[in-house]
């Protein structure tokens, strides 16, 4: 009887001081947390470790400050021993990798051994594996991600929208190690789990200068802002910046004192506006610019036929996107003319995939900043163009930025009386623009020109 009593106590002073560390976390500073990279193949270079970034990133969101993140084998001993060193020093841990149904998949083993636990075969698991996963065979090796610490218990999501679920023992959690299950299952659990009342107060500033000429002024400012964090960013591929400073605490009122000194010292000569979003309000700072530019007609032309385009047949314009600065301005005009209107259909994009400035990034940025319907091209512009028709026969307009010179070249046309591809006619927004227009709104927007 005194065994037993001895280890509820002990058991009981665990839950306790666990719930301690967590109140004390909540109260006074920012939960930590520390993320474990379980798996042979990160180590190897055979595989490329995105969940660690994805989940920082949701974290930050949700006002947890990730403190380590520890790539291991899959050694159970070694697994055993980062979840309780992980456990004892961060708020919450979180692994990913280890928990399927193959020999080197031992992550519940060092979770159970970490916290003293035995392993068992949890019976919803097993339905679980049985129905949803149509596992028939009762030996079959899916099983063995059935077998769990006995302690652990089950996390599906607030409406049960997990066929698999997060398995969690004190305050760690378990997550899969393959990218498009771990997005799916941290996505949908991440708030539920970690969302704080707390937020990091951030802002940035960007500057034409190397790092060495500011770098001083950091370290004045970071010692006398101790509880402010600075951090120096170089950038290579900008035109109109070298660097960015990130300024951040967890008050609003101290970092905008940290930045208005730090701007006060560097001068205002080497700070530039940046806008990462020129699609938030967007028609505010469309006029803005406007009233500081001296030549603004050609602008005002622009956006005056993209409305007139956008409000007799918004569903029949395709615009042509090749990464180039001129294709992001039509894309930009036709977002803005869309706005004005109240348009509910998304703007339509043909993006030429063999494109070298066409990379994913970019593309990835352009669909999710002005929220587009977007085609991939497979060969030449001219030929897929021809297949977009038979896929979508409304389609009547084709908006380009490219210069008539290159976009002949481009479809393979040279005749000036053709002027359409197929059913598509061919119309440029931007063909009484000089060089020196697409510059000033290539600045106005931040975009890359030469």
């Amino acid at each position: 009887m005194f065994h037993i009593r001895q280890h509820t106590l002990r058991n009981s002073t665990k839950s306790y001081q666990y719930l301690l560390r967590s109140w004390i976390h909540d109260n006074i500073e920012h939960p930590s947390a520390g993320l474990i990279i379980i798996g042979n193949e990160i180590l190897k270079a055979r595989v490329k470790d995105t969940n660690s970034h994805y989940a920082c990133d949701l974290l930050y969101k949700c006002g947890v400050k990730v403190q380590k993140i520890s790539v291991i084998s899959d050694d159970v001993e070694e697994i055993k021993k980062e979840i309780k060193k992980f456990s004892k020093n961060y708020t919450h841990v979180i692994t990913s990798g280890g928990i399927g149904p193959t020999h080197d998949d031992v992550t519940y083993e060092g979770l159970a051994k970490a916290f003293d636990d035995s392993l068992h075969y949890h019976s919803r698991l097993v339905e679980i594996i049985k129905d949803k996963f149509d596992v028939k065979n009762p030996t079959s090796p899916n099983y063995k991600m059935a077998y769990i610490p006995t302690k652990a218990s089950l996390i599906f999501g607030k409406e049960d929208n997990l066929r698999y679920p997060c398995i969690t023992l004190e305050n760690v959690y378990i997550f899969p190690g393959s990218p498009i299950f771990f997005e799916k299952s941290f996505g949908i659990l991440c708030k539920q789990l970690f969302l704080t009342n707390k937020s990091f107060a951030k802002d940035e500033i960007y500057l034409n200068a190397k790092e060495e000429l500011f770098a001083n002024t950091l370290t004045i400012l970071s010692n006398k802002f101790p509880n402010v964090s600075f951090g120096s960013y170089p950038v290579n591929n900008n035109s109109y910046y070298k660097a960015f400073i990130t300024i951040e605490s967890d008050n609003i009122e101290e970092t905008e004192k940290a930045k208005k000194q730090l701007c006060s010292l560097i001068g205002s000569d080497l700070l530039v506006q940046n806008d990462n979003n020129p699609h938030i309000d967007s028609l505010t700072k469309y006029k803005n610019f406007l009233q500081k530019c001296e030549e603004s007609y050609v602008y005002e032309e622009t956006l005056e036929c993209l409305m007139k385009f956008y409000h007799h047949q918004p569903e029949k314009i395709v615009i042509y996107f090749d990464g180039s600065t001129e294709s992001q301005i039509v894309i930009y005009f036709a977002y803005l003319a869309n706005t004005i209107l109240d348009v509910d259909n998304k703007l339509q994009i043909i993006c030429a995939k063999l494109s070298p400035q066409n990379d994913k990034q970019l593309i990835e940025d352009i669909v999710k900043r002005y929220n587009l319907n977007i085609y991939m091209l497979e060969s030449d512009l001219s030929n897929d163009i021809k297949k977009l028709n038979t896929v979508k026969p409304q389609l009547e307009i084709l908006l380009v930025g490219t210069e008539e010179k290159k976009l002949r070249e481009t479809l393979g046309y040279h005749s000036k009386n053709d002027e359409a591809i197929g059913q598509l006619k061919i119309s440029n927004p931007l063909h009484r623009w000089t060089q020196e227009d697409i510059r000033v709104f290539a600045r106005f927007l931040l975009l890359p020109f030469t």
